[in-house]
């Protein structure tokens, strides 16, 4: 059996409607790039308005006295309902935009930064959290992880992280299809390259590989049933990267995302505040929040992401990494697993499932106004 079966997908790096009256509020944290906007139209703007609104912004920013040498439109962003465009322009050209009415959200785009706390070596024991329906009696690697032979055989898990030249990706990767460390053995995962060598991105970026992937699952027959996408990635809110997360699911597609890693209520990052991704928190081998994982009513499931072995960027080399970025996997290798076994559909039975098979109420300080529910993968260690 292979350690991770992949299919690379690398998004190269650029340097770096219906009329709304309303512009959504946007986040004013995190570092912002310089000049560059990520902006939302109206939900169900057909192409052909789509196509002469950004002749009209091509128009506006060539008009622009104080343009300088900012490109303009850069990228578009094509996910069922969902359009939006980035680019970089300059103070009169978003001001223009903005007073048009015709977006429904303008926001600067931010740098993201791959979540992950390196600690010290430490046993897998995430993998046999989810078949067991008690605490573990310590991180140790004693304990069984008891699994359906399928082990996620003809999925895809799609993931968008680092590559990889940073070592995030691999670890990521491995949690949900290695042979060794992954939850679904068998699934094939699909590197996305969002983030650069040193752990770094911008949401314009990060949006770019996610519509990539909606529209590979979307336009490939039988994907969309067979299909998860992993983003273990937190950063300030993004009325557009939310969006597009919810535009997926309308389409089926199934996204999971990690909460954050500051101790903090979810409801500040994206695409953790995305109303329709699974949205997950991370737990210590005693089911107990670990205490850097976010939480909140945007936390819809915990699972393992304290001191989780998995690959890294060299053949043979091992990691040891906490965060909600290694409890996020644990899920979507569980959705690819839960995928291989049942017919889900769409990611709404998929979300069914998952509460189906999740134990309930067993999470120590799981955080206010969140969902007390851990996962499992419906099969019990005896």
């Amino acid at each position: 059996m292979s350690n991770v079966k992949r299919i690379v997908a690398l998004l190269g790096f650029s340097s770096g409607i219906l009329a709304s009256p309303l512009i959504a509020k946007v986040s004013s944290e995190g570092t912002i790039v310089p000049d560059k906007y990520i902006v939302r139209v109206a939900p169900g703007t057909y192409d052909t308005d789509f196509e002469s609104h950004l002749s009209w912004v091509a128009n506006v920013h060539k008009r622009s006295l104080s343009r300088r040498s900012t490109a303009g439109v850069e990228k578009t962003f094509n996910v069922g309902d969902f359009k939006a465009y980035a680019g970089e322009f300059d103070a009169e050209t978003i001001a223009e935009i903005e007073k048009d009415g015709y977006a429904v959200s303008v926001e600067p785009d931010r740098v993201v930064e791959a979540t992950a706390l390196v600690t010290q070596a430490a046993a897998p024991w995430g993998l046999s959290s989810l078949s067991s329906t008690t605490p573990l009696a310590d991180g140790s690697s004693s304990s069984p992880y008891i699994y359906d032979g399928t082990a996620g055989e003809g999925t895809y898990a799609y993931v968008l992280d680092s590559g990889d030249e940073f070592g995030h990706g691999s670890h990521v990767a491995g949690i949900i299809g290695a042979a060794t460390y992954g939850v679904a053995k068998k699934a094939t995962v699909v590197d996305v390259k969002v983030v650069r060598g040193l752990g770094y991105s911008t949401v314009a970026h990060v949006l770019d590989g996610y519509s990539w992937a909606v529209n590979n699952i979307t336009n490939t027959p039988g994907r969309v049933s067979k299909a998860v996408i992993n983003m273990s990635l937190a950063f300030p809110k993004s009325d557009a990267m939310n969006s597009a997360v919810d535009a997926a699911f309308d389409l089926g597609v199934t996204t999971v995302v990690g909460a954050g890693n500051d101790g903090k209520d979810a409801s500040t990052k994206s695409p953790a505040s995305a109303q329709k991704a699974i949205t997950v928190g991370a737990v210590a081998w005693n089911w107990t929040r670990a205490d850097w994982s976010n939480f909140g009513a945007d936390v819809n499931i915990f699972a393992p992401g304290l001191d989780i072995p998995s690959l890294w960027r060299q053949p043979g080399q091992v990691s040891v990494v906490s965060g909600t970025s290694m409890a996020t996997p644990h899920v979507a290798g569980l959705v690819a697993y839960l995928q291989a076994l049942y017919p889900l559909e769409n990611a709404a039975a998929v979300v069914e499932k998952l509460n189906e098979f999740a134990v309930k109420g067993v999470v120590g300080n799981s955080g206010s106004g969140g969902a007390n529910v851990l996962a499992h993968s419906g099969v019990v260690s005896v």
